[in-house]
């Protein structure tokens, strides 16, 4: 039974195709979507042997970035975050939102809407820095640079929080800014820059002075929007919490960190896989599904199944 380890993905002949979560002496512990339940099946050794098999077992990236279960000692299994929601769960809080999902006008079609505010500043920072690698941010002119960031930045200033509205611009205005853009125009520079650039970028990030959620918000909101097929938008507070209701775990997320942000880069582009037919072009689409599962109160409809 060698082949019965933590993340294997394995298929049971009535149960259907579900993900190893912890392995004990008699049993194992396996979590199936298809019961729409949080809680993982714990199947007895070596009874449940015969009815599993885990050669030819499709490849499902989104079963498989799964993380986020912890053993709930009073039941003695193990389980989502209480707040966990199935995949269809959040797709209908999505249509709920938006009933045409991503070309629903409120979003894409109207100029407040979240998803062309997010556009309208990729064009922006495109026309103001030549292209998304940032061909004109390496200048020497720090407040020149710091300038157009906020004219860039400007434009979804409305989606930011309450307490992020001045984040940015609190954030761009002592000596740390200097550090900040250089590290910036580095990663951008690059078309897959690697962990070494992120570290850079976050490092710079860490010591502007604003609170740490906030230099998360610096820190990635221009790489999205600069490049949304390729960078993602981490707000702790938000995205944990998206996250976490989707079953995956970002990790720390308390100050800007690359293990943090990776873990949110994989969850979006499993996100994006799976949001594709529904018109989802790029991670500027992710952010706004994940925006409406962090947001959005829980609704029960046809397709919830306790």
């Amino acid at each position: 039974m060698a082949d019965l380890r933590s993340g294997t993905l394995v298929e049971h002949t009535t149960l259907g195709v579900g993900k190893i979560v912890a392995v004990e002496a008699n049993a194992i512990h396996v979590f199936f979507p298809e019961a729409d339940r949080r809680f993982a099946a714990k199947l007895r050794l070596p009874t449940a042997r015969p009815l599993l098999r885990t050669e030819g077992v499709a490849p499902d990236s989104w079963l498989e970035g799964l993380s986020a279960f912890t053993l709930d000692p009073k039941v003695g299994r193990y389980a989502m975050a209480a707040s966990w929601i199935t995949h269809d769960e959040a797709l209908d809080r999505f249509h709920a939102v938006y009933p045409k999902a991503f070309a629903d006008p409120v979003y894409a079609g109207r100029k407040d809407g979240r998803g062309a505010r997010w556009r309208a500043a990729h064009e922006r920072w495109v026309e103001v820095f030549g292209n998304a690698h940032g061909e004109r941010l390496g200048s020497a002119d720090t407040g020149a640079t710091v300038k157009r960031l906020l004219d860039v930045e400007k434009r979804v200033v409305p989606l930011h929080l309450p307490a992020d509205v001045e984040a940015v611009k609190a954030a761009l205005s002592g000596p740390g800014a200097k550090p900040f853009c250089v590290a910036l125009a580095e990663l951008l520079s690059m078309p897959s820059p690697g962990r070494a650039r992120f570290d850079r970028l976050f490092a710079a990030a860490r010591c502007l002075p604003v609170a740490p959620e906030q230099q998360w918000l610096v820190a990635t909101l221009f790489p999205f929007v600069a490049a949304p097929a390729r960078h993602v938008l981490l707000r702790p507070r938000e995205s944990c919490e998206a996250a976490l209701r989707l079953g995956f775990a970002l990790g720390d997320a308390s100050a800007p960190a690359w293990p943090a942000y990776a873990a949110l880069r994989a969850t979006s582009a499993r996100l994006l896989e799976r949001l594709a037919p529904l018109g989802a072009r790029d991670f500027v689409d992710v952010e706004a599904f994940l925006h409406v599962t962090a947001t959005t109160a829980k609704r029960r409809t046809a397709r919830s199944r306790s």
